[in-house]
Order: C-alpha cells, then sequence, then structure tokens
C-alpha cells in the first residue's frame, strides 16, 4: 500500500440525514430519507424532489444515466426510473414471475436495461425496461459456492461486479459470464474506474488497481466518512448528518 499526498478543499455543505446518497457523471447529488428523494444540483443551488409513499423507501439509486435514474424500494420489490428532472418514467409492471424471485440487489445497465440478483435462484439476470430477460448468470453456487449473500450490484465498462465484503468481488461480462474473482475484501461500497476500485474507509480515500494489485492511500480531512465517490476531481463524501464536495488539487490517478 503506498500513501499519497494531495490536498482536498472543501467547495460546499450539504445537510442531509441519508440512509443512501450517489451522484451522477455532472455532479448532482442525490439522496433518500424517510420523504422520498432528493436531488441537489450545485451548480444551480437547485433542489428537486421524488416521494412516492406506496413503495415505502427507496433502497438504491443508480445514477450512471443521469437522464435515467434507476431506483429501487426493496421493501416492496419495486423498480422504477426517473428523467432529469425526477419525473417518473412511464414502465411496464414486472410479471409474476420476477416478483416472486424477490430480486434483492439491482442496477443499471449499458445495454439499456438494468441487472437484478435473484437471492433464491443465485443468479443475475439482465432485463430490459419491458422486464425481458436478455441475459443471465449460472447459479452461483455452481461457480462462486461462498457467494451467498451478495450485498452490492453496479455495471462499469461493459462488466458487472457483484460484491459480498468477506468474500471478494465478482466481475461478470455483460451477458452474465463470470470472468474472474477480485479477492479484496471489506468494501460495501465502491466505484469502478477502469481497473479501479474507488472506496472510503472512516478517514481515507482509497484506490486500489487489481490488475496491478497495488492500492493507492489518501488521508482525508474528514474522520468520520460513511461513503463517497469521485467524479473528476470532484470528491463527494457522506457523514451521519452532512454530503460534502471537495475539489481535489490535482488528479487521482
Amino acid at each position: 500500500m503506498a500513501q499519497a499526498q494531495m490536498e482536498f478543499t472543501l467547495v460546499e455543505t450539504i445537510a442531509a440525514e441519508s440512509h443512501f446518497f450517489t451522484a451522477d457523471p455532472l455532479g448532482n447529488i442525490f439522496w433518500t430519507n424517510r420523504e422520498g428523494l432528493t436531488k441537489y444540483e450545485p451548480a444551480g443551488k437547485t433542489r428537486k424532489h421524488y416521494s412516492n409513499p406506496s413503495y415505502g423507501s427507496i433502497h438504491f439509486i443508480d445514477a450512471n444515466d443521469p437522464l435515467n435514474v434507476l431506483i429501487f424500494h426493496r421493501d416492496f420489490h419495486h423498480i422504477g426510473w426517473l428523467d432529469r428532472n425526477l419525473a417518473p418514467k412511464e414502465t411496464l409492471q414486472a410479471p409474476a414471475s420476477l416478483m416472486d424471485e424477490l430480486p434483492s440487489l439491482v442496477c443499471n445497465s449499458g445495454q439499456g436495461g438494468f441487472w437484478v440478483y435473484l437471492p433464491r435462484a443465485a443468479r443475475l439476470q439482465r432485463l430490459s425496461q419491458g422486464f425481458e430477460l436478455q441475459a443471465q448468470s449460472l447459479p452461483l453456487f455452481e461457480i462462486l459456492p461462498d457467494f451467498d449473500q451478495p450485498s452490492f450490484l453496479i455495471e462499469a465498462d461493459g462488466r458487472l461486479y457483484l460484491s459480498q465484503p468477506d468474500k471478494g468481488i465478482a466481475v461478470f461480462d455483460a451477458f452474465g459470464n463470470f470472468f474472474f474473482l477480485i479477492e479484496k475484501k471489506g468494501m460495501e461500497r465502491f466505484q469502478v474506474q477502469g481497473n479501479r476500485l474507488i472506496y472510503f474507509s472512516e478517514k481515507e480515500l482509497i484506490i486500489f488497481d487489481f490488475v496491478l494489485q497495488q492500492e493507492t492511500l489518501f488521508l482525508f480531512p474528514e474522520t468520520e466518512i460513511r461513503s463517497g465517490l469521485i467524479r473528476g476531481r470532484r470528491v463527494f463524501v457522506q457523514t451521519n448528518n452532512e454530503i460534502r464536495i471537495y475539489q481535489a488539487a490535482g488528479r487521482l490517478f
């Protein structure tokens, strides 16, 4: 592990008590709480809100496509999409066969649909927004028998990353074929950029190159980071009741 020096300048602090937050590639911030979903646009200091009490809390947001934001109400197994103004997009109702499987993880797909992890079948499936099956993996108990409780799913650059913090990160192609296992443990949430995993400890930004097996650590001017991500030289971190935007003095990789 190499420790790198970098200056981080605080740009803005947003009050936000939230159980989940993310940021899109344009630097707009999304977070969830009991009232629903808030989108904050730093460039114009504007906020937009979305709420649908019929489906309960929003447990996951995938905003990697700013025009097609995926939301997942896990308690009601409801998957939907919002436009840039957080207006719901019209979608078909999921068929009973999918709802019987009760997906536990979801994320957007670059192929225009979305991925789900179905814990009972122990499979990954890629579906269209019309809920038509497009691709799926073999059952995980056949290829990764130790992966019995994965907790995070994200697609990046045509690859799918499925994480179980005590086992590592399994990498699949766009058709659900297993590639390889990254034996890096302890990550609840992370970003992927190229061959790099980006994640945070309570006071550090960590970048791990899983090809070169090299880890770079940046000491951060926070001591209670719950989660974070980077967009270019902007770094977004969540504490217990705030989201803070920092500017890195130089390139992080």
